[in-house]
């Protein structure tokens, strides 16, 4: 495993994609206090550093997915993988050295956003106004969303040896998981009633109806229990500041990754080439696709339920 890891840390000093990831980040954490100071002296309002400190949770999806599926295709594509398992290292000690790495590589952009943030945003707009618990708290969680992002695209990667199919597959799983969490979002910040106006005897009057889009009872559980195991959902919440996940998602969200990744890596034969391995990339594709559409119907079904 030391070995393992040691020539992966090796790769990523001359690796192109983790040097361009790192300083996009450095950039959006120096950028994100000084829009938001612009902001501040132009509408005359207070802008503090709370507000944006945790953006970095909208990107570091996007930055892992094209990193694992670059950094791990390039082992594919020039027989790393193979060769180290001609030289007698296991699939799994494999899979995990690169999981293990991957999941660095996550911490290490965070903190990259995190840390011009702060030397430039204290200055700029003050400190923070919540108590230094519940950043630290928020901080923990944005990078263990980082590395349940790099359990995800890691078990995809390790299952493809296309490069460029692998990459298109982890972008869009990304952008996939935004658009569920800011959905979730939505669903679940419905009121229970809402105000309309209303023909009454005395005429037009404005009352209180029961909103058709609010979820409660066992639906309302279901959608939440998905918007905090999604992460997806977890980047929503802390961007908007809302919740501090349980980090006992965030474990079996990256056991039971790990776990399915290593048994389908165990299967794979990787000297016959890509048709096996695009099978069971076809199946893990497979079994999201019946997550996803389980949920959307659902949700489809609560709703009409609702209404």
């Amino acid at each position: 495993m030391s070995k393992l890891l040691s020539a992966n840390f090796i790769r990523l000093k001359k690796d192109k994609f983790f040097w361009s990831g790192l300083v996009f980040m450095l950039a959006a954490g120096i950028f994100f206090p000084v829009m938001r100071y612009m902001d501040m002296r132009q509408t005359q309002t207070i802008n503090r550093i709370d507000n944006g400190f945790f953006g970095c949770a909208l990107f570091i999806g996007i930055v892992m997915a094209v990193f694992c599926s670059l950094f791990i295709g390039t082992e594919y594509s020039e027989g790393t993988i193979r060769n180290k398992i001609i030289i007698g290292q296991k699939r799994g000690t494999v899979y995990l050295s690169n999981f293990i790495t991957c999941s660095l590589v996550s911490v290490v952009m965070c903190m990259a956003f995190f840390i011009p943030y702060l030397c430039i945003g204290i200055p700029l707009l003050g400190f923070f106004e919540m108590d230094i618990k519940i950043v630290l708290l928020f901080a923990v969680t944005v990078l263990m969303t980082a590395i349940v992002f790099s359990s995800i695209f890691t078990l995809i990667s390790m299952l493809n040896n296309n490069k460029a199919v692998t990459a298109v597959i982890c972008i869009l799983t990304a952008f996939l998981f935004l658009i569920i969490g800011a959905q979730l979002h939505k669903m679940l910040s419905e009121p229970e009633t809402n105000m309309a106006l209303v023909m009454t005897d005395n005429g037009q009057e404005y009352q209180e109806l029961p909103n058709p889009k609010f979820l409660d009872g066992g639906g309302r559980k279901t959608v939440q229990f998905f918007y905090d195991f999604l992460p997806g959902g977890q980047v929503v919440q802390c961007t908007s500041l809302e919740t501090i996940v349980a980090a006992c998602l965030f474990i079996g969200h990256c056991r039971f990754d790990n776990k399915c990744g290593n048994v389908l890596f165990q299967k794979e034969r990787i000297k016959v080439g890509a048709l096996y391995m695009e099978f069971w990339l076809l199946v893990v594709i497979g079994i999201l696709l019946i997550i996803i559409f389980s949920l959307v119907i659902k949700l489809f079904f609560v709703h009409k339920t609702v209404r």
